[in-house]
């Protein structure tokens, strides 16, 4: 194997704990890490639309993908950070948002040959692409697209 060939097989990757799950995302659709900072609620938006924060000087809007999914979280109240996302369709609306996580995300080199899809998961989400067994961790990798196109809706609706 040559090196490129080496290199392209090894996705940087970011493992991000939920309190139900775990999402796991390519390092560049990160922005950073932080402690969940005051959210500024925003009337008649979904209970998965937490609010809006403010991130280096941008008002960003912030979600919980399980609650986004219909999942009931039970996420207490300590511990819990914004994973800032980079926006992946070129929305000038929604360059950034946050996805509360549990926890902060372990950076993670995968192989893609150490990757086993899973076909048939217990639970199917509405805005998951897939799902994956990597080593001892099941994770769910999010649809960026659906996600935004969702986050997108409601934008429009408070702006």
């Amino acid at each position: 194997m040559t090196q490129t060939d080496e290199k392209s097989s090894v996705i940087r990757a970011q493992l991000i704990p939920l309190s139900n799950m775990t999402m796991v995302l390519p390092n560049t659709c990160i922005a950073e890490v932080i402690s969940l900072g005051e959210l500024n609620p925003v009337k008649k938006t979904p209970r998965w639309f937490l609010g809006m924060m403010n991130w280096r000087g941008v008002r960003i809007p912030v979600i919980s993908f399980e609650a986004a999914n219909n999942i009931a979280s039970n996420m207490p109240m300590h511990n819990v950070r914004a994973t800032i996302l980079n926006g992946i369709n070129g929305n000038d609306k929604l360059p950034f948002y946050g996805m509360v996580s549990q926890g902060i995300p372990r950076l993670t080199r995968l192989d893609k040959s150490a990757i086993s899809v899973i076909e048939t998961p217990e639970q199917k989400l509405p805005l998951a692409s897939g799902y994956a067994q990597l080593a001892d961790v099941s994770v769910v990798i999010p649809d960026l697209n659906k996600v935004e196109a969702l986050l997108a809706t409601e934008i429009r609706k408070i702006k």
